[in-house]
């Protein structure tokens, strides 16, 4: 719990608050594992909207092309999920994103996710700008 106070106490980490639903519960009555790629969607939107998009030239978007996720306890409902994203990497046209779950006061899941910037017309990576660079390296975090 402490890890989890000083992760989110970092002002470059944002944190994602979801409710779980009933119907996101699987035959062994926790968490469907499915259901953790969308509280990481719902978190790594979150962070993009708040922090990145506002610094990405207009024809221009992210797109995911990797996420991997270690589960490492269940998750209930009734309940909810918190998600803390930070971004951790800065590539030539992508960037890496890490993420903690947490539920009922533990860390359910950890992931990490990859998301090329993508231009509009050609479809095709396209190469972070400077001026995006230079707005998102004071973001980079890891913890």
């Amino acid at each position: 719990m402490e890890d989890w106070q000083a992760l989110v106490a970092d002002e470059r980490v944002l944190v994602t608050r979801d409710i779980l639903r009933y119907n996101d519960m699987d035959d062994n009555g926790h968490l469907n594992n499915s259901v953790f790629t969308v509280l990481c969607e719902s978190g790594r939107v979150h962070y993009f909207r708040e922090r990145v998009t506002p610094h990405l030239p207009d024809h221009t978007f992210f797109v995911i092309a990797r996420i991997a996720i270690d589960f490492k306890a269940e998750a209930f409902y009734p309940g909810e999920a918190l998600t803390a994203t930070w971004l951790e990497h800065l590539g030539r046209s992508s960037l890496r994103v890490r993420q903690k779950i947490m539920s009922a006061d533990k860390i359910v899941a950890e992931a990490e996710g990859v998301c090329v910037v993508m231009d509009e017309a050609t479809r095709k990576p396209f190469p972070i700008p400077d001026a995006t660079r230079a707005a998102l390296e004071p973001l980079l975090h890891a913890p």
